[in-house]
């Protein structure tokens, strides 16, 4: 069974170690490219990438209609539909990325002068780059229903492998470029051709994985397509929400304050967006679990699934979140240059609103496996209302700080509140006891965590990255100690067994 079987089990496995190495690249990556660009013309770069992830709302949600449908098409062995799935969606995201292409042409010509910009020469740089990665974002949209499927197919091993490699090698070229002096105009150049060939690259090995699969524009299908926006039309009103909530920070600073402010505010953000990235790595691949469980055992397996993942991202999210707080500012002193030290700070901010946040992600993997996500867009709606109406008014006096207080106090609220109960309400169960078994590992996490950390930080002060590491280390130790009580009692022979198996 794919729900609980080892493909499963690869799938979260590549997924979690895909986006540790992510994060080492990120972790490599990001000091060099500040210190190269400094902290203005860094800020331009973001807010040109800020501004390009708006134009993913063209999506329209077709890519979790694809998923949904593609893996309970595969469940029923329906190679058909999958075909249909696929042919359709293919003639659709054509369609979308030409838009997109032309709509980012328009908004660098006619609205790009509106940000904070100093430099005339540094604005014109970031125009030009923005215009370039038009292209970037209609490849992406062209390709993606085959090279980005993989997942659908329960295939996120693969999917996670060409992302990472593409990553890598991407970043390599970067720096090269970088140090010959090129400029942003070339970086997103880069971007460009290695989207193309890791789309290309993904859709040969899924043709090579299912033969049966016909693809051919005539395949295409009114009815089809009716079906999936009928899915994504509520899928497209959370992908906007989560636009305004993981990508408006930059953007918002770059409009009240400068590009300077929005340089500074993402490498700490950023950071706090990889810790989700983390948890979504064993996330997403429940999604296309979640729909083949509902449909071969009920909601009894999905339950199950989702309470054990819960009660474990629980306790994790929880030790990486307090790990924050404690060593965020020795952390930013030894990665960043002086001008980026209030990084620290917006981490420490957002790190209090992702502990109760980041466990919740499981949840919408179930939401969206079963097709309950509508549910995902209540509470996602009132947290980026939230937001924004916060950031506007704390921004202007209180700059960084104020935007991460913007993003963390609504995920306090309602992650403790009003997702709970919906989820509870879905599953038939109780909130209380749902918000318990989030809060309960938690509480043990924070208590081991905290006063190890706090032990560690005055034992052995985090002032170089070989004390930093051996605190960490120790903390990540005691953790992983607790956390042996934490999982369940047949969750530990299984781990005993594979323990066994790898000796």
């Amino acid at each position: 069974m794919i729900g609980k079987g080892p493909q499963l089990s690869r799938n979260v496995s590549a997924s979690t170690l895909a986006y540790l190495a992510r994060i080492v690249i990120s972790f490599l990556f990001v000091p060099y490219i500040t210190a190269v660009l400094g902290d203005a013309r860094y800020g331009v770069w973001v807010i040109i990438f800020q501004t390009i992830n708006y134009f993913n709302l063209l999506d329209l949600g077709l890519t979790s209609a694809i998923t949904r449908y593609v893996s309970k098409f595969l469940a029923e062995k329906n190679y058909t539909g999958i075909s249909r799935v696929l042919s359709t969606s293919t003639l659709l995201y054509f369609v979308i990325g030409s838009l997109v292409a032309g709509g980012i042409y328009l908004f660098a010509s006619l609205f790009f002068g509106y940000f904070r910009v100093a430099d005339v020469a540094m604005l014109e740089e970031g125009r030009r780059a923005l215009m370039v990665l038009g292209l970037f974002m209609a490849f992406n949209f062209y390709l993606l229903p085959f090279g980005n499927s993989l997942g659908a197919f329960h295939r996120f091993d693969l999917a996670r492998g060409l992302a990472v490699a593409e990553e890598a090698l991407r970043t390599i070229v970067m720096v090269w470029l970088l140090r010959e002096g090129h400029g942003l105009v070339s970086l997103a150049a880069t971007l460009v051709i290695f989207t193309v060939v890791r789309h290309l690259a993904a859709a040969l090995w899924l043709r090579r994985l299912y033969p049966a699969i016909n693809f051919s524009l005539g395949g295409a299908s009114r009815d089809t397509a009716a079906v999936l926006f009928r899915y994504s039309r509520v899928s497209f009103a959370i992908v906007a929400g989560w636009m305004i909530i993981f990508n408006t920070d930059s953007f918002l600073l770059g409009l009240i304050s400068s590009s300077a402010a929005a340089g500074v505010y993402h490498p700490g953000a950023q950071m706090l967006l990889y810790l989700r990235n983390a948890v979504n790595a064993v996330a997403q691949p429940l999604t296309p679990a979640m729909s083949h469980l509902e449909t071969t055992t009920g909601i009894g397996g999905v339950t199950d699934l989702y309470l054990r993942s819960l009660r474990y991202a629980s306790y994790l999210s929880f030790v990486l979140c307090t790990g924050v707080v404690l060593f965020a500012r020795g952390f930013v002193s030894l990665w960043l240059a002086p001008e980026f030290a209030a990084a620290a700070e917006v981490m420490m901010v957002l790190a209090v609103g992702s502990s109760v946040f980041l466990p919740q992600i499981i949840g919408n993997s179930v939401l969206f496996g079963i097709g309950k996500h509508r549910y995902v867009l209540y509470v996602v709606a009132g947290e980026a209302a939230a937001k924004i109406i916060l950031a506007l008014a704390l921004i202007e006096p209180y700059g960084l700080i104020g935007m991460a207080v913007a993003g963390a106090a609504p995920q306090l609220l309602l992650y403790l509140t009003l997702y709970p109960w919906f989820m509870a309400r879905v599953l038939n169960l109780s909130c209380l006891g749902l918000i318990g078994r989030c809060l309960g590992p938690g509480v043990a996490a924070v208590a081991v965590s905290g006063v190890s950390g706090l032990g560690m930080r005055y034992l052995l002060p985090p002032e170089s990255w070989g004390t930093l590491v051996c605190d960490v280390a120790m903390v990540l130790a005691m953790s992983l100690l607790v956390g042996w009580r934490v999982l369940l009692p047949d969750d530990r022979e299984r781990v005993l067994d594979l323990l066994k198996k790898g000796r």
